[in-house]
């Protein structure tokens, strides 16, 4: 990863750096107390210098993100994180089906891991990019019900999940998404082809069975220049 290669024109490399930084714990992305990875580390994996680590580290440090503790590393400080306001809206399942509908992308086929849940279920857990015309539009993270999952393995793999669980008749008896405005991280910048720091809509997608039980969530990633939201609605007037 080259972050040179992938930072926004006239921000100099330390500062790209510290907004990445910044953003992930001023969302709790970074939890206070998370150790910051070695300086060493940070230079071989972003392809940047020394001194652009320690220039961007210096940054948060004096605005009172982070602290350095010697002999054992950097640690994200406790800070007040924004609150959000949360404006709720219902809908119908059906229109999650008919907004993937809509999309109209394909899947590059990623390995799906299994891992145990801590109330004792196998979840697949799956990292793909959704394309569409040909370019990256979406990084999903998703866990699918093993048994769900075993259904129809070879769709999952390479299908949108929402649109085979409708396919397969899963029982879907409650349901919730939530969408917030997030900034790309260098990992994600790399893998939808986007520059560092880059809004992008954060979706948070949720589905259960009739008795409460996590059958499907997923996060969905996509840069904000790419899609818009649009949404009808009904007045009850006839006319």
């Amino acid at each position: 990863m080259n972050l040179q290669s992938m930072k926004r024109k006239a921000v100099p490399l330390h500062a790209e750096m510290a907004e990445v930084l910044r953003h992930q714990i001023m969302s709790g992305e970074l939890p206070p107390g998370a150790r910051l990875p070695a300086l060493r580390e940070l230079t071989k994996e972003l392809g940047v210098s020394r001194m652009t680590v320690l220039q961007a580290m210096n940054t948060l440090e004096d605005e009172g993100l982070i602290e350095k503790h010697s002999g054992r590393g950097t640690f994200v400080r406790a800070v007040q994180i924004p609150d959000r306001v949360s404006l709720q809206m219902r809908a119908e399942i059906s229109e999650i089906y008919a907004m993937v509908d809509q999309l109209e992308v394909s899947v590059r086929k990623g390995d799906a891991t299994i891992e145990k849940s801590r109330d004792g279920r196998y979840f697949r857990c799956m990292r793909r990019i959704h394309a569409r015309g040909g370019k990256p539009f979406c990084q999903a993270d998703i866990q699918l019900d093993d048994q769900v999952y075993e259904r129809a393995p070879d769709r999952f793999k390479q299908e949108i999940v929402v649109a085979v669980l409708r396919d397969l008749g899963v029982d879907i008896a409650n349901a919730r998404q939530k969408i917030t405005i997030a900034y790309a991280d260098f990992g994600l910048a790399k893998a939808l082809g986007i520059k560092v720091n880059s809004a992008v809509f954060r979706v948070y997608r949720e589905f259960f069975d009739k008795h409460g039980v996590l059958i499907y969530s997923a996060k969905l990633l996509y840069p904000c220049d790419k899609l818009e939201f649009e949404i009808e609605f009904s007045t009850g007037d006839p006319a």
